[in-house]
């Protein structure tokens, strides 16, 4: 797993840096500001709910290049074990051939981590990298733990479809010791700003909470 970080790390590294840095040193101005706002019944992340059944509040701040290259920080209210959550990202998004690609880093930080289970979590000590591939309807996105506690290494990898208003995604986690139950998530867009959805575990353990969960979501673009 280190072996398969240290080569993804470089190569995801290397392709921020031709498509990322590289455009956006050349290329001036372009460069589009974005914000929303949003809440949710629930933190709903990778078929658990992290705030064990709070309701979660959200915001995102994005500034994106003409390039295709963008940066932005994305927080929320929600993890009931490790408290507030802010995310700093950046990647770059576009075409190659016929494909969709986005690929980017993200670290997460909890500033008000509770010290009894480790103490907060500042910018840096836990980053992935992401990369997402489409094509029409399908879209494949693979998440790779690239720094943080080695007993917690992973990646996470989801398959998507999506047919209008309606989608269908299956998600798994793989650890070095195998791979976790994956996870059944079926959502329906209603509009722009109001969207549901409905995850399930596929195995059933007696050690997680497997019952379905029903997400409703609401975001709000804020615009000058």
């Amino acid at each position: 797993m280190r072996n398969a970080k240290k080569i993804f790390a470089t190569g995801l590294v290397a392709l921020l840096s031709t498509t990322v840095l590289a455009p956006a040193a050349s290329a001036g101005g372009g460069v589009d500001v974005s914000a929303s706002v949003g809440v949710a019944n629930m933190y709903l992340w990778r078929g658990y709910d992290l705030g064990d059944g709070d309701a979660a509040i959200s915001g995102d701040l994005k500034a994106t290049h003409n390039s295709g290259a963008y940066a932005g920080i994305w927080g929320s209210s929600g993890d009931a074990s490790w408290g507030t959550e802010y995310d700093l990202y950046a990647g770059w998004a576009g075409t190659v051939g016929s494909l969709d690609v986005d690929a980017s880093l993200w670290t997460y930080a909890y500033p008000d981590k509770d010290a009894t289970v480790g103490g907060n979590i500042a910018p840096g000590e836990l980053m992935d990298g992401v990369v997402s591939v489409g094509s029409g309807p399908v879209n494949v996105t693979l998440y790779e733990a690239l720094k943080g506690d080695d007993d917690n290494a992973y990646r996470y990898v989801s398959a998507k479809y999506t047919k209008g208003k309606y989608s269908a995604m299956y998600g798994q986690h793989m650890y070095e010791e195998g791979a976790s139950p994956g996870h059944i998530q079926l959502g329906y867009q209603y509009n722009d700003n109001l969207s549901f959805a409905v995850s399930q575990f596929v195995v059933d353990k007696e050690e997680m909470d497997d019952n379905p969960k029903f997400l409703v979501s609401y975001s709000l673009p804020l615009t000058k």
